[in-house]
């Protein structure tokens, strides 16, 4: 294993980031800031980000189509043959034909299905379609965005059954994925993390004035998250942690 204990402390660490909504476009920005990004592989739905660095190389795929994650991770692997840090930022809480169940009359099972599909199946997808690149003697992390939300033991007040239902499964896949990890990969770390609230069309029409909680800047959470990540070593695989770096029952 590389003397290093985790990818951040890495001097050349390649990334792939999956998502370029506000959260992904920000962890781009970041990563791009650190010298030590070697490459930088987004994977994107629809129109290209343009950033102009030449670190960067950008991969379409479609988050509901299996097939072109694993075409996306066969693009990233003509490039190089190890990644060290991949970010899975897809997610989403309502769209304009869905919005958050607030009883149960309210559940659609297609808005269920597609709430499961992009917030929890996916990151099983992505593990198997980048689990060679992930396993090698240096220290790698895979960190996939979740939502206290999916908290079982925190919800305290009922509703949003699809989200709360996906980001549960999440949970759940990323905790068995790291157990059968830590033999099979026992250098790479995973990680669910709950950004916070941070402002961005995910979040925009749930917040009023009077909203109780902290409400961050894409930025500032992406910033929080990599500090978070820094921070871990191999003992912290299969956790759930916020933004501050704090443990969340699952």
């Amino acid at each position: 294993m590389s003397a290093a204990a985790n990818p951040l402390e890495l001097q050349a660490a390649t990334a792939v980031l999956v998502g370029t909504g506000a959260l992904g476009a920000a962890f781009a920005r970041a990563l791009l800031e650190r010298p030590q990004t070697d490459k930088l592989f987004i994977l994107h739905r629809g129109e290209a980000p343009t950033l102009a660095d030449p670190r960067v190389h950008c991969v379409a795929f479609d988050a509901l189509r299996a097939d072109t994650v694993a075409n996306a991770a066969r693009t990233v692997a003509g490039h190089c043959d190890r990644i060290h840090l991949l970010i899975n930022t897809v997610g989403m809480l309502h769209s304009s034909c869905q919005r958050p169940e607030k009883r149960l009359a309210d559940l659609q099972p297609d808005n269920l299905l597609r709430s499961l599909t992009l917030n929890a199946a996916l990151l099983p997808l992505l593990a198997q379609a980048f689990s060679r690149a992930l396993r090698h003697e240096e220290p790698a992390i895979l960190a996939s965005l979740s939502a206290r939300v999916g908290s079982l033991e925190d919800n305290k007040l009922g509703g949003w059954y699809s989200y709360r239902a996906a980001k549960a499964a999440h949970n759940m896949l990323l905790l068995s994925l790291a157990r059968e990890w830590r033999v099979s990969h026992r250098n790479t770390m995973l990680l669910a993390l709950h950004p916070g609230t941070v402002r961005s069309r995910l979040s925009e029409p749930f917040i009023s004035a009077n909203y109780p909680n902290r409400v961050l800047a894409p930025r500032e959470s992406a910033d929080a998250l990599l500090q978070v990540m820094a921070a871990c070593r191999a003992a912290d695989s299969g956790s759930f942690l916020d933004w501050r770096g704090e443990h969340i029952p699952w």
